[in-house]
């Protein structure tokens, strides 16, 4: 369980064998790449880089980005559960690369999903339109006359408008406006007739809140006239679309062309469902294609010059052999330069570990991967984090639930190996939630307790044997175990900044950056102890000795980079408060301080549990119905608290291994180690058995 050992490669080989290496090198999928100019600054004036064109693998993503667009719209793919939860790669045989999609097939299908996803968009467009125009339209489908007839007399003006009805009995009593205008009321679904004089008494009763429609006629000369008499009178002129005959005619014309339309777009997905049957096959040559890509785009890194061709990368020290026997066997011309990277050197990272550590590995992997030179901090994060976890979410059945759903997901993802670690952490921090339910007295919060399942029930009688400590009982003494806890972790921390700087000769940063703080902050903690608690002289004197003894290394050594003794011993005194140096005391009380969030979250669990067992509970001698009501509220708000107390854990417990663990010792940031081969975060290759 350790970060690989790397090592530098030079290779030189013949111009003529430099396509044939590359594509050794992609298929044994252990070599880095690197610049090899950038390596080797003396070669720039002798070596080309390689020019790689990318146009033709290019093409064929763009054009598979077609296909996939009108896929996506008329037969999207249904996602299972496990691509429901996290991006999955897709997990290719290599008889589906050698029989795959070829470029006259892909053409041809190409051309076909072009033509469709033409009628498909010029259709959505004009569907867009006339959607448009019937909204449009929507309001006047009851005019009862056709809108081009207003605009046919040469000499006079007509306008549609909506008044009120008390400004239409003004204007009806307006004499000036009889002079210049006349009007009349429009009633939806009637003619202007004066046979109509009963119909539109009828409408205007049932309507006789609603503004009206008005029609005003008048002479053209007199138009600046009627607009202004009208306008005083409330009137709102009406723009009339330009159509001929009756807005009714024109919205049936309209609705037999959208019919149209979407039956157009309706033989389109059709069509496109046929498309579908070779979905995996174009996703095969979308990887395929994606993976020449990158191939070529790594050639780049690459030099040539008349007669030699030279390449450059990283390599695992225990990969090594494998490629030496592979040069020595086919390339015999070609020559291997190995060496030790540089201390200064951005090395990639890769990191082995064993399965039992890989869940804990994903964590890592979220902050960042270790700097070459560090350590991996796998291995001594498990404890933490379960025990973080565990606290947090510290409920038996919760626990009983959480493993039993993420053995199920562990079951469905095996080939998928980010998916199934999770799964395999949350299933090794249900273990630990169920250890802390049974120790903090929680099974779906007190549903154990006699007014919910009577009394002497089996649950009740075991909680009681197992149970250590009710945190709502005794929240100060759980309290004080979250805060011994953060202490623990923070001397823990510590101790592995020691571990790390040992391990690459730094032997000053370990004593004096690391031991110094080991031997300073037990001692102010029980120097503070004593104003809470009395503790015998004998144990005050240790404490007193042990944090004078840091205190004084401290002033002595935090400064030692400064220049002057009086630098140097200011620097270190300021050091003791945190504002310079590696640590500092307010910076390890604060860190403690925020282990609280172990006894609230581990309350919030509990306290919202029992919630939904009280109102439950409450609904239960409801006749009939209650005790259906009662287990029905249970289901669904236990199911609720389980989630969000799951997330709630999850992140509580990842920041104070980020934050108060990480930054005692750790620094991510690091490159992952990323070989030359077909394997990709979208799609891998499965390998033979």
């Amino acid at each position: 369980m350790a970060i690989d050992i790397m090592k530098k490669l030079t290779v030189v080989c013949e111009n003529a064998a430099a396509q044939r290496l590359m594509k050794t090198l992609h298929g044994l999928g252990v070599v880095q790449l690197t610049d090899a100019l950038a390596q080797h600054e003396a070669a720039a004036g002798v070596l080309e880089r390689d020019e790689q064109s990318t146009e033709e693998w290019d093409t064929d993503l763009q054009k598979l980005h077609l296909i996939f667009g009108l896929l996506d719209v008329f037969a999207a793919e249904k996602r299972s559960f496990v691509a429901g939860l996290a991006s999955v790669p897709l997990i290719i045989e290599q008889a589906e690369l050698d029989t795959g999609i070829g470029y006259a097939e892909l053409e041809t299908l190409y051309v076909e999903a072009l033509q469709l996803d033409g009628v498909y968009r010029q259709a959505e467009r004009r569907i867009g339109e006339v959607e448009a125009q019937l909204a449009e339209l929507a309001p006047l489908e009851e005019l009862p006359f056709a809108i081009d007839e207003m605009s046919m007399s040469e000499r006079v003006r007509m306008m549609l408008g909506m008044m009120r009805s008390q400004s239409i009995a003004e204007l009806a009593q307006d004499a000036e406006a009889a002079k210049t205008l006349a009007w009349e009321l429009v009633v939806p679904g009637h003619c202007l007739r004066k046979g109509s004089e009963t119909a539109a008494a009828e409408w205007e009763a049932t309507h006789s809140d609603e503004p009206r429609w008005v029609l005003a006629a008048f002479l053209k000369e007199d138009t600046e006239a009627a607009r202004k008499c009208l306008s005083s009178h409330g009137f709102e002129e009406i723009t009339l679309p330009q159509i001929r005959g009756t807005v009714r005619d024109r919205v049936r014309e309209l609705n037999g062309e959208l019919a149209e339309l979407r039956q157009s777009v309706a033989g389109v997905g059709e069509k496109v469902q046929k498309l579908a049957v070779n979905r995996r096959r174009f996703l095969v040559l979308k990887a395929l294609r994606m993976n020449q890509r990158d191939a070529a785009l790594a050639r780049r890194s690459c030099v040539h010059g008349e007669w030699t061709h030279m390449l450059t990368g990283y390599i695992r020290e225990r990969d090594l052999p494998q490629l030496t026997s592979v040069l020595d066997a086919e390339f015999p011309s070609a020559s291997l330069l190995v060496e030790d990277p540089g201390p200064d050197e951005d090395v990639p990272v890769s990191l082995t570990v064993s399965r039992h550590v890989r869940p804990v590995q994903t964590l890592v992997n979220l902050f960042g991967l270790p700097l070459y030179k560090s350590f991996d901090p796998s291995p001594f994060l498990m404890l933490n984090f379960y025990l973080f976890f565990g606290i947090c979410f510290s409920d038996l059945a919760y626990g009983v639930s959480l493993v039993l759903l993420s053995y199920y997901i562990m079951r469905r993802t095996r080939q998928y190996e980010g998916v199934y670690n999770f799964a395999k952490l949350l299933l090794f921090a249900g273990f630990s939630t169920m250890i802390f339910g049974m120790l903090l007295g929680s099974w779906f919060g007190d549903l154990y307790e006699a007014q919910y399942l009577g009394e002497g029930n089996p649950m009740a009688k075991f909680m009681g044997l197992v149970s250590v400590i009710d945190p709502l009982e005794k929240p100060v003494i759980v309290l004080l175990i979250a805060l011994a806890i953060g202490m623990v972790n923070q001397f823990y921390g510590i101790a592995l900044k020691m571990y790390g700087a040992l391990k690459n000769g730094d032997t000053a940063t370990a004593v004096f950056d690391g031991l110094l703080w080991l031997i300073i902050l037990p001692g102010a903690v029980i120097v503070v102890s004593t104003m809470f608690v009395a503790l015998p002289a004998s144990v005050l004197r240790v404490g007193l000795a042990l944090f004078a003894i840091g205190a004084l290394g401290l002033i002595l050594t935090q400064g030692r980079s400064s220049k002057g003794l009086v630098a140097r011993l200011g620097t270190g005194l300021v050091s003791l408060y945190g504002i310079v140096g590696s640590y500092g005391l307010t910076a390890f009380i604060g860190d403690t301080m925020s282990y609280c969030r172990l006894l609230a979250l581990g309350l919030t669990t509990s306290i919202v549990a029992l919630s939904f067992n009280m109102m439950a509970n409450l609904l239960r001698p409801i006749p009939y119905v209650g005790i259906v009501l009662f287990i029905l509220v249970l289901i669904v708000g236990h199911i609720f608290n389980f989630f969000i107390s799951v997330l709630g854990a999850f992140v509580h417990s990842m920041r104070l291994i980020f934050v108060e663990f990480f930054g005692r010792f750790y620094a991510g940031g690091a490159k992952p180690f990323a070989p030359l081969g077909f394997n990709s975060r979208e799609a891998v290759l499965k390998k033979a058995p």
